[in-house]
């Protein structure tokens, strides 16, 4: 039985190893013949190391600098849609450190750290629909090709990541140490997300909330530790630099305010009081006495990220990939709801899908109208809806 499980393995790992060149050479083959600035084709060249990823880049060069001993901090330059500093914490800087350490180019010139990324974006991404339960293979090819991921892997951005740590969270729900963990992983990588943890709170996993700000406290003091505390007194400036620059042309809820000419201290009030009230309604939803066990669980984790995206000032378009999460756990087979990734393709076409829509009113209103969509979809129970196959590991 352990021989044939072994063999199983094996040969489940070979087949995994050759799909990854398999995808590696074929994203490369076809940057020759599709080589417009299409989300779709720049995702290809990022996956076939021909290109090399903007957020990656940074990433990278972070990287490089905790290798060298370098604060990873210094920047010079105006920030703006060619120019950005990082403005992670180091743990980042220190995951990405082995591929800084790797040759960036190698065999025609391939960009091997992006590959390498690349492909753990698109596992990343498949690992969390199948976390989420989703059971209908037809949904892993519509989401793969969707502008939901492939905007991420274009950038090399890290949307899937965070997408695979919540669902980690959502199907080991019932494990305090795995959902902590991960919910804490993913509030210090993005802090927008850290209302994922009052989730936590809301439905009585109190101990596995306490770990998680536990492990986010201590991956960011941990991280800035190892590289001596170097760059932490101007970080706090860093991000408020960050936000006056992109804050306004981003597809944040402020950023959709503001160009309905919204004063900034009104916008920044509405957006507060939405978020504070999607609050609200996750905590009365987790303790509702009228749902199951299971959707209570289900429609407080999608309310939760909605205020999560309602009360960041900042939102770019990889961001979305997490809309994944509402769709998958509503929906675990094809449905009309699967569509909404197809639909970002659309406004791609229509060229109504810009990196920085800097207050443009058809870009805004587009993904607008499609994020509220899906969440107020995903919220209503359907015949799909979610079922034992997203059932929680207990503890």
């Amino acid at each position: 039985m352990d021989a044939a499980r072994g063999r199983r393995t094996w040969l489940v790992g070979a087949a995994a190893f050759a799909s990854c060149l398999a995808a590696v050479a074929v994203a490369r083959a076809a940057t020759h013949v599709y080589h417009d600035d299409s989300v779709w084709a720049n995702a290809l060249s990022s996956l076939g190391g021909v290109g090399e990823p903007y957020d990656f880049a940074i990433f990278l060069d972070a990287g490089n600098d905790v290798l060298a001993g370098r604060n990873p901090y210094v920047s010079s330059g105006s920030i703006g849609p060619i120019q950005s500093p990082y403005a992670y914490p180091p743990v980042l800087a220190l995951a990405v450190a082995p591929l800084a350490a790797l040759p960036e180019r190698a065999l025609h010139d391939t960009f091997v750290p992006g590959v390498l990324f690349s492909l753990v974006l698109v596992a990343a991404t498949v690992g969390s629909l199948l976390l989420l339960g989703v059971s209908d293979w037809r949904c892993y090819p519509l989401a793969l090709v969707s502008p939901l991921v492939a905007e991420p892997v274009e950038y090399g951005a890290l949307g899937p990541i965070l997408l695979l740590l919540v669902a980690l969270a959502w199907r080991f729900r019932d494990r305090a140490g795995v959902a902590g963990a991960a919910l804490g992983g993913a509030a210090v990588l993005k802090l927008f997300l850290a209302p994922l943890l009052l989730w936590l709170v809301f439905t009585r996993r109190l101990r596995a909330a306490l770990l998680g700000v536990v492990v986010a406290v201590a991956l960011a003091l941990g991280s800035w530790a190892t590289i001596a505390f170097r760059g932490l007194h101007g970080y706090p400036h860093l991000l408020r630099s960050l936000t006056d620059v992109e804050a306004d042309n981003s597809y944040s809820a402020f950023a959709v305010l503001r160009a309905l000419d919204v004063p900034k201290p009104a916008a920044q009030t509405l957006v507060i009081l939405a978020g504070v009230a999607l609050l609200a309604l996750t905590a009365r939803v987790a303790r509702s006495p009228g749902l199951d066990p299971l959707e209570r669980d289900r429609r407080s984790l999608i309310l939760a990220l909605a205020a999560a995206l309602v009360l960041t000032p900042i939102l770019w378009l990889h961001y979305l990939v997490l809309l994944l999460l509402p769709i998958g756990l509503a929906r675990p087979r094809l449905s009309p709801l699967w569509l909404v990734p197809v639909a970002f393709a659309v406004f791609e076409w229509l060229n109504w899908y810009r990196g920085w829509p800097r207050g443009d009113g058809k870009a805004l209103a587009s993904v607008a109208v499609l994020v509220a969509l899906t969440f107020a979809a995903s919220l209503r129970r359907g015949t799909g809806s979610v079922g034992r196959e997203v059932a929680p590991v207990g503890a």
